[in-house]
């Protein structure tokens, strides 16, 4: 339903007659639930979900004062952003080109970057376990020793522990092979 369908179907509401005994006026009242469930039925264009450097691609283009077709024709200006939209060989996406002008014109939400966790395979201590974790936004490698020499596995639950693939990559290329997604 459009907006100009929801004002058609309120105007053919039944409508209560009662005098308002104040002013002495004939006042014509609906039922609040009535317009509520109209008003809901009226079509909002749906945000898109894209990925975070595309939000962020798109917000610097509004601060730069690009207009849309800039934005569309320009997509290959930020490398990522560029990989995104164009398939190996050279041509756009047909489905990413309508997703970005869609963020463009009708709002966003950003895609959430799946989370890992990374342990590093220690075979000679069993007692042990070393993983990676991030503190004050970098990436450090640590460890935790268990007395009874059965694992605990709960800090994969830590939000800590849990990184995004770049986080990893960033500094630990090497340890991506390691990368449990948190489920």
């Amino acid at each position: 339903m459009n907006k100009q369908e929801a004002i058609e179907t309120i105007k053919n509401i039944d409508t209560l007659n009662i005098n308002d005994m104040i002013a002495g006026q004939k006042v014509d009242m609906v039922i609040k639930n009535q317009v509520l469930d109209l008003i809901n039925q009226i079509d909002e264009p749906q945000k898109v979900v894209v990925p975070k450097f595309v939000a962020e691609w798109i917000e610097e283009c509004k601060r730069s004062g690009w207009h849309l077709q800039k934005v569309l024709y320009n997509l290959d200006d930020d490398e990522k952003v560029g990989d995104w939209a164009y398939d190996g060989n050279d041509d756009l996406i047909p489905e990413k080109v309508d997703m970005i002008a869609r963020a463009w014109l009708d709002g966003f939400e950003i895609e959430q970057e799946k989370l890992y966790t990374v342990e590093i395979p220690d075979p000679n201590r069993s007692d042990t376990v070393t993983f990676l974790y991030k503190e004050n936004g970098k990436v450090f490698i640590g460890n935790d020793i268990f007395l009874n020499e059965i694992p605990n596995y709960k800090w994969k639950k830590e939000p800590d522990h849990q990184l995004t693939e770049s986080e990893i990559k960033e500094d630990f290329e090497w340890a991506w092979q390691f990368a449990k997604e948190v489920e």
